[in-house]
């Protein structure tokens, strides 16, 4: 099985925009690719948010809105799976969540961050909510599970991860570490924490596009098995990195 990850460049609070990079990326995939995976809060970007409720609901989207849609008919388009991250409105509250699309437009899996640094939390009502555990889904024969960022990082979550026994754990994330700072020492420190979580663990950063913002995500994608990088792509620019698992 081949998966795409792709760093993609993300604008705050550009949903357009950032839906197009996405699409062009899940075009450029498509035969070349079983899954495209994308970053974090990929359609809004990580720092959309002002955590004003009534202000931050407006960015937010569901799973029922044109934006999720239309990542979807890509996904069965160009017949491939797509994973994204997105501030997902559900009724009343708000969630830091990743879907994961079959190549046939279905949603094969539907996940909420467990971890609480998505937000600024002393700032923030019920209304910002987090889910619950982690679950698993099938692919292509693959039992697959799904943490964003921090969820790996939080006291206990790695060893509920390993109790998956997933045979595939995609780790999309959103990392601000500076491009050098992540190539030289801290992939490292990502690889030995990916294999406290899973054998296989693949994981994709965005690549921060927003004009004057000069501490933002800075991409980088890894493939991690047993505390190891199997192949890479070093942060400092957006791009797509395909390996096979």
């Amino acid at each position: 099985m081949k998966i795409a990850l792709a760093s993609a460049p993300v604008i705050d609070r550009e949903i357009e925009k950032n839906k197009a990079a996405m699409l062009r990326d899940i075009e450029r995939c498509s035969g070349k690719a079983d899954l495209v995976l994308f970053g974090e809060s990929v359609l809004q970007g990580f720092n959309s948010l002002c955590w004003q409720y009534e202000t931050d609901r407006q960015m937010a989207v569901s799973q029922q809105d044109d934006a999720i849609r239309e990542l979807r008919d890509a996904a069965k388009r160009c017949q491939i799976a797509v994973s994204f991250g997105y501030i997902e409105k559900a009724g009343e509250s708000l969630y830091s969540s990743q879907m994961v699309a079959g190549p046939s437009g279905e949603i094969l899996y539907h996940y909420r961050r467990v971890s609480v640094g998505w937000k600024e939390y002393q700032r923030t009502d019920a209304h910002y909510r987090e889910g619950a555990h982690f679950g698993t889904f099938c692919f292509q024969g693959k039992k697959v599970s799904v943490a964003l960022c921090g969820d790996l990082w939080t006291e206990g979550r790695p060893a509920e991860m390993r109790s998956l026994h997933a045979d595939l754990v995609l780790w999309p994330v959103w990392c601000d570490f500076p491009a050098d700072e992540w190539n030289q020492t801290v992939k490292y420190e990502y690889a030995r924490q990916a294999a406290l979580c899973g054998e296989r663990v693949l994981f994709v950063n965005p690549y921060c596009a927003t004009p004057g913002l000069t501490d933002g995500a800075a991409g980088g994608a890894a493939y991690f098995r047993g505390g190891q990088i199997v192949k890479e792509a070093p942060a400092g620019r957006s791009g797509v990195l395909i390996v096979e698992v």
